[in-house]
């Protein structure tokens, strides 16, 4: 008998060892209710953390954690090298540390394309930036009604590789940047169009289940001004203008410029300039303690938009790179999600005839006619074949 019952706690024993066989590989891991990143998050796993994994949907995991919780994580977290994102950071409260805006500015400047020129922060988003506004039903539906009568997305996926470049790792610093792009870009307020709104980040959504990077949480503020922009952070925040929303003809155009954005965080452009500014950045802190004693006056203010002027003008060689590899990035994003990618090229025209009375010192270089034409001339010629759409009916009626 005592034979027996032996025999049988090693057969538990060796069944638990199996069933939490698996490890998170990743500093920080999402436990989410469902399938998905628009989905609500169970808990956070750290590196290391066995679960036992129950079944998969595509790339999904649902794993059994050993304190009992049961949830989604996407393979990546699983694997020890591939297309990671390490989570980390983005869950360090940036709200109560002071930042120093020379070394903010200073840090992303380097491919953030800060056309609005405000002294203020949208305080509200500067201390939560990213703001869920895919919801789990609406979003099926918009996918649903996308790819009703044609080809399936995993065909278009199917269709078009990607070549990840690495793990994608967030900074501290690549954070709080962020946080504070996201609230200054959003002073003018955000538009109040819910419909538009959610229509703009299910367009966002579908871009980033197409990319390497298919579980990174996206969060797309519309901001209120007719000025025409669009930026992204590190964290997954894309700040896009009603003057651009009102600039764009098409939906494929708007899936194009949304994947130039993500390409941005996907191939590391952030990060490279974090690196390059490191020493700057390290500067920048420690004079940021000093503002904390000495206040923050109008003369400072002006030292600010100086310094972002000069860095502007110091790295637009390199910026000019970051927009090309953005653009041929987010063309095989666009098409891994069904959009016909001319869409690129003919917004990128749009904006060149709109920007060509501009002098050369107001703007960015790659908001200048000879740098977009240069880009223009660098994309694909050759046009798809299969049912890639544009979908100008439905973004004229979700839009305008």
């Amino acid at each position: 008998m005592k034979k027996i019952q032996c025999i049988a706690v090693m057969l538990v024993l060796l069944f638990c060892g199996a069933a939490f066989a698996e490890t998170i590989q990743v500093s920080s891991a999402s436990l989410r209710q469902k399938p998905g990143s628009f989905y609500p998050v169970v808990a956070t796993l750290t590196k290391g953390d066995e679960v036992a994994v129950m079944k998969s949907q595509g790339m999904w995991r649902q794993v059994k954690t050993r304190d009992g919780l049961v949830g989604w994580v996407s393979e990546h977290a699983l694997k020890e090298q591939g297309s990671t994102i390490d989570y980390g950071m983005m869950a360090v409260d940036t709200s109560g540390r002071r930042m120093a805006t020379v070394m903010v500015t200073a840090a992303v400047k380097g491919f953030f394309e800060n056309r609005v020129r405000t002294g203020d922060l949208n305080q509200a988003l500067f201390e939560a930036p990213f703001v869920r506004y895919v919801t789990p039903y609406g979003y099926e539906a918009f996918k649903r009604e996308t790819f009703s009568g044609r080809r399936s997305h995993g065909h278009f996926i199917g269709q078009t590789g990607v070549t990840p470049k690495g793990p994608f790792l967030l900074s501290e610093q690549m954070v709080a940047t962020s946080a504070y792009i996201t609230g200054r870009l959003t002073t003018p307020g955000l538009v109040s169009n819910k419909t538009m709104v959610s229509y703009v980040n299910n367009v966002a959504q579908l871009i980033v289940e197409s990319s390497e990077f298919y579980d990174f949480p996206i969060s797309v503020h519309v901001v209120e001004t007719n000025a025409i922009f669009a930026n992204a952070t590190p964290m997954g925040v894309i700040i896009i203008s009603r003057g651009m929303l009102k600039t764009i003809r098409s939906e494929n155009e708007l899936a194009c410029l949304l994947a130039h954005e993500l390409s941005h965080v996907t191939l590391h452009h952030g990060a490279t300039e974090t690196e390059v500014r490191k020493s700057k950045i390290r500067a920048e802190e420690a004079f940021g303690e000093m503002d904390d004693e000495m206040g923050k006056d109008e003369v400072e203010q002006e030292l600010d938009d100086l310094a972002m002027d000069m860095y502007e003008h110091a790295i637009r060689g390199r910026k000019e790179v970051y927009e090309m590899e953005a653009d041929a990035r987010g063309i095989l994003y666009a098409k891994r999600a069904g959009y016909d990618p001319s869409g690129m090229a003919s917004l990128l025209l749009r904006l060149k005839k709109q920007q060509e009375a501009i002098a050369w010192d107001e703007e960015p270089s790659h908001w200048l006619p000879k740098s977009m034409g240069r880009r223009i001339n660098a994309l694909p010629k050759k046009a798809p074949s299969g049912s890639y759409a544009t979908f100008t009916e439905r973004y004229s009626r979700r839009v305008n």
